[in-house]
């Protein structure tokens, strides 16, 4: 599987994506997203009170566009040296269409 195929099994399995849908929220959704199913069934286990290595806090924004609404996952809110430095060799900002951000 893919890395972003996995993160984004990730963000879909740490967090409802409803906020998402048409009716606009003023508030970013943020969530935690693993590079790891294992990572990410740590935190749900914990009742989100853990936080595994790797993971970072992911925030998701909704933009209207004249294309139709479009949401910017930033991943660039990571901690520690090893975030640092897939922050600066890695893109932190990933754009796809709204309707891609539903649960399956």
């Amino acid at each position: 599987m893919r890395p972003c195929l996995i993160i984004a099994a990730g963000i879909l399995a740490a967090a409802p994506l409803a906020s998402l849908s048409p009716a606009r929220s003023a508030e970013p959704l943020r969530m935690t997203a693993c590079p790891s199913r294992e990572k990410t069934e740590q935190i749900l286990q914990s009742g989100g009170n853990l936080n595994p290595d790797g993971c970072r806090t992911v925030t998701v924004t909704r933009v209207d566009s004249p294309a139709g609404p479009v949401c910017v996952m930033n991943f660039g809110e990571s901690q520690g040296i090893v975030g640092a430095i897939t922050s600066a060799a890695v893109p932190t900002e990933w754009w796809t269409s709204c309707e891609n951000l539903r649960q399956p």
